[in-house]
């Protein structure tokens, strides 16, 4: 393992190369110079000019490496011809390395930058986390212990969240680091996700950041090592590369890790990732993390302490319901839903057609209180005992796979626990159809209970 950084000597890549020697001294790891001759850009050249490069390069490495190495850290050089990141991805790659650190602009202009720099090759690429150095002295007054680096994490419950997450606890081997992880959302999609009644307010809504705080910090945990970790929610309609550069130039953050992917082949041209659009936006130093880079978290058995179990009141709709309250922990929780169907509304076209008429406030109140009877003597005797608590809800006017969807988030329920047959209110369940699409569209774990007769 080593930090590997790629260098073409310039003062942008001098500061590149102080925080790469930083982070060797830090994890205790070799670092690995490299320098390449980049054939694209100087076009075809005689072999023995190609080989001159390549000697005058060695010889800056070596004095790179004298003046970065003189406390005694092992430092070693590569001098090499080819295209710059599809060489430094491949040393990278042959040192598994734990990081690899590049410099921002170096000698290429700024509108090469914008369009396609050497970060943001390395980004699609590199199978290793890439540091984009922008300054060197916040890392280096971390290092020194002189002051905690402000690090912003672009964080959301996906495997890019957990891998930038995941790497905070090897950013702060370095030294301390104050972490804000900010999730920025779409305030009208999320409210839409969780089924709120009402227009979105495009400023955030508290019942909306109340659930989405609650998802975060029991998908991303704890983050280990020195310094203050915080969350911040974000609402926004705005691109989320946008929201988090214009983030972290207004609170002057010294880094900014986001996750990403590896790409290969076409997808390499695609300009659409927000990893991508902050090492293009981004005013900071920032950090790329692949998923894959961080080691899984090794994870004990699942505790199920909250089960959704949806039911349409009949007898094969409700056979799941005590499978539920078995999947539940003793102390949780089971959440009896039943979801009242819009009623159909009357084809215009017959001669017979009558509008239909909608309940009565007072109607509906006496439904509701039919079907909250009916729930009730669904819940099994022993469920008092176990500890495992009943939670009652009714929902109307919703369809009955999208009502089962939007409960489950915003109830956060570790699984869902339903019957795959049933013949009124969830009546689509008859023909498996509602299982069907809970089961491949949900995010959470869905337990379908098939009836005797499908045996």
């Amino acid at each position: 393992m080593a930090i590997v950084c790629g260098t073409d000597f310039s003062e942008h890549a001098e500061r590149a190369a102080r925080v790469a020697a930083a982070f060797a001294r830090a994890v205790g790891e070799p670092l690995v110079l490299v320098h390449v001759v980049d054939l694209v850009a100087l076009g075809w050249v005689d072999p023995s000019l190609t080989t001159r490069f390549t000697e005058v390069a060695t010889e800056r490495l070596a004095d790179l490496a004298t003046r970065l190495g003189n406390d005694g850290l092992e430092i070693e050089t590569r001098a090499l011809v080819g295209t710059p990141e599809d060489e430094l991805a491949t040393v990278a790659e042959e040192r598994s390395a734990l990081l690899l650190v590049v410099g921002v602009l170096g000698y290429r202009s700024e509108e090469r930058w914008r369009i396609g720099s050497l970060a943001t090759r390395l980004a699609r690429s590199a199978p290793t986390p890439v540091l984009v150095v922008a300054d060197a002295a916040p890392f280096e007054a971390c290092a020194r212990g002189e002051r905690p680096l402000r690090v912003l994490v672009g964080a959301d419950p996906s495997r890019s969240g957990e891998a930038a997450v995941g790497w905070l606890a090897t950013l702060r081997r370095l030294g301390a680091c104050d972490a804000t992880l900010l999730h920025v959302y779409d305030p009208t999609r999320e409210h839409a996700r969780l089924g709120l009644p009402g227009p979105a307010p495009v400023d955030g809504d508290p019942q909306v950041e109340s659930v989405l705080l609650r998802d975060l910090q029991a998908r991303l945990g704890e983050v280990p090592g020195p310094g203050s970790t915080r969350i911040q929610l974000l609402p926004s309609l705005d691109w989320v590369g946008e929201s988090v550069a214009s983030v972290a130039e207004q609170e002057r953050y010294d880094l900014v890790v986001v996750g990403g992917r590896r790409r290969s082949g076409l997808a390499r041209i695609r300009h659409d990732s927000v990893s991508e659009a902050l090492l293009r936006l981004a005013p900071t130093s920032v950090l790329r993390i692949p998923v894959g880079a961080v080691e899984p978290r090794a994870q004990g058995i699942a505790r199920l302490t909250r089960v959704l179990a949806p039911t349409d009141l009949s007898e094969y709709g409700s056979s799941a319901v005590r499978y539920a309250y078995a999947l539940a922990a003793p102390g949780g929780t089971v959440i009896l839903m039943h979801a009242i169907e819009p009623a159909p509304v009357p084809n215009p076209l017959y001669a017979h057609y009558e509008r239909g008429r909608r309940l009565t406030p007072e109607e509906r109140a006496a439904q509701v209180r039919e079907v909250e009877e009916l729930l009730r003597r669904l819940i099994p005797d022993e469920a008092a005992w176990r500890g495992i608590e009943t939670q009652l809800e009714i929902v109307h006017d919703l369809e009955p796979a999208e009502a089962i969807r939007v409960a489950a988030e915003r109830h956060g329920v570790d699984a869902i626990c339903m019957a795959s047959h049933g013949r009124s209110g969830l009546s689509r369940l008859i023909a498996g159809s509602v299982a069907q699409d809970v089961a491949t569209s949900s995010r959470r774990p869905v337990l379908i209970v098939r009836s005797r007769q499908e045996h």
